[in-house]
C-alpha cells in the first residue's frame, strides 16, 4: 500500500475564489505595471545575432544532469529505474514509496526520450508578452514542441503560439482541484473531462511532476491510470525524483533562493538532454515589455503566481545561458 495522505476538499465556488483571489483589481495590476517598467529597465537585452554553442550547450547538458544513470533521455520513471533505484520524494532521497504492482506496470518499461536527439524544440511559456506576437509559425516548425499547465489553445491565440504540441505539463494541484471525484482513498478521476482537454494537445506525452509529495504522487498515479484504462492517446510520463532533486540543488547554487523551481525552468533544464537546440517563447516574468507596452501575467488571463518561485531571478539565468549560445530566449515579436 502506498502512504497514507491526509486531504482536504474544496467545493467549485471555494476553488473558484481560490483563483480569484491571485487576479488583481485594476489598482494592483496599474501598480505591478509600473513597478515592472522600472524594473525591466535594469534589465539587459539578450545578445543580438543569437549563435548556438554546441560546446557550451554540451557543457551545459553534463552539468545539469552530471550522474550519467540518468542522461540520454533517461531521466523518466520507468520500470527499470524504479526495479534498480527505487522511488522516493525529490526532497528527501531516503524515504521510499511502495509501489505496487499495478502501479509499476504502468511506468513505461523504458523511457520514451532513451537517446534520442531533437533537432530543434520550442519551449512555449505562458507569458503575456506572448500576446501579439506572432510567433506561432516559428514555434511550430520546431521538431519537438513543449507546452506547460494546460495552457489554453482556443483559435484566438494561435498566430502567437502556435497549434502544435508535443508535450504539455499539469501541476498535480489541478488533478485535485479539477478532476478528482469523492474523497479519500475512495476518489476516483473524472476522465471524461480530463481527455477532453487533453484533446486540445492531440496525442502529446503528459507530463506531471509528481512526487513532490505523497499527495501529488497519490493524485498523479490515479490520473495515469484512469487514462490507461480508458486507452487515452496521451501517455503520462513522470520526471525521477533523483533528477529532479539534483537539478533543484544545481540551480539553487547558481543563486536562485525559490522554495521551489518553477515548472518552466526544471523542463528547460530536462529539454537541453533531448534538444540540440532549444527555443524559449513566452519567458517574461514581467507586466511591461522593453517598449513600456502593458502585459498581462498571462496570454490567457492576469492571474498573479503564488510565492513560491522567483520568476525575475530565474528569468536572468535564462538571459546568462540566451548569450553564452546554450538556448536561444526570445523576447520580441517574431517576423
Amino acid at each position: 500500500m502506498g502512504p497514507k495522505i491526509l486531504v482536504c476538499f474544496l467545493s467549485p465556488l471555494q476553488q473558484f475564489d481560490a483563483y480569484a483571489r491571485h487576479i488583481p483589481n485594476e489598482t494592483v495590476a496599474l501598480g505591478k505595471f509600473r513597478a515592472d517598467q522600472a524594473a525591466v529597465q535594469s534589465i539587459p537585452t539578450e545578445a543580438p545575432g543569437w549563435v548556438y554553442n554546441k560546446t557550451a550547450a554540451d557543457l551545459f547538458r553534463k552539468r545539469i544532469v552530471p550522474d550519467s544513470r540518468f542522461a540520454n533521455g533517461n531521466f523518466l520513471v520507468t520500470q527499470g529505474i524504479v526495479k534498480q533505484f527505487g522511488l522516493m520524494p525529490h526532497s528527501d532521497v531516503t524515504r521510499i514509496f511502495d509501489v505496487p504492482n499495478e502501479v509499476m506496470k504502468g511506468f513505461p518499461k523504458l523511457s520514451p526520450f532513451e537517446n534520442k536527439r531533437f533537432n530543434t524544440c520550442s519551449l512555449v511559456g505562458n507569458g503575456g508578452i506572448l500576446k501579439g506576437s506572432g510567433c506561432g509559425k516559428e514555434i511550430d516548425a520546431s521538431e519537438f514542441v513543449f507546452r506547460f499547465n494546460m495552457a489554453p489553445m482556443d483559435e484566438k491565440y494561435l498566430e502567437d503560439i502556435g497549434n502544435k504540441t508535443n508535450l504539455i505539463t499539469m501541476n498535480p494541484s489541478m488533478i485535485k482541484y479539477r478532476y478528482r471525484k469523492g474523497k479519500g482513498e475512495e476518489s476516483t478521476i473524472d476522465v471524461e473531462t480530463l481527455m477532453s482537454d487533453l484533446s486540445a494537445y492531440g496525442d502529446s506525452y503528459l507530463w506531471i511532476w509528481a512526487f513532490l509529495s505523497g499527495k501529488h504522487a497519490r493524485s498523479a498515479l490515479k490520473a495515469q491510470q484512469a487514462l490507461q484504462g480508458n486507452n487515452a492517446r496521451n501517455q503520462v510520463i513522470l520526471p525521477y525524483p533523483i533528477v529532479t532533486r539534483s537539478i533543484l540543488s544545481i540551480w539553487r547554487e547558481n543563486g536562485i533562493k525559490a522554495h521551489r523551481l518553477s515548472t518552466g525552468l526544471l523542463l528547460v533544464s530536462f529539454a537541453t538532454q533531448v534538444c540540440e537546440e532549444v527555443r524559449l517563447y513566452g519567458f517574461w516574468p514581467f507586466h511591461s515589455d522593453r517598449s513600456n507596452r502593458r502585459l498581462t501575467e498571462h496570454y490567457y488571463d492576469n492571474a498573479l503566481p503564488g510565492e513560491v518561485h522567483r520568476m525575475p531571478e530565474e528569468f536572468r539565468q535564462l538571459q546568462r545561458l540566451h548569450d553564452t549560445g546554450v538556448l536561444r530566449l526570445t523576447t520580441h515579436t517574431c517576423q
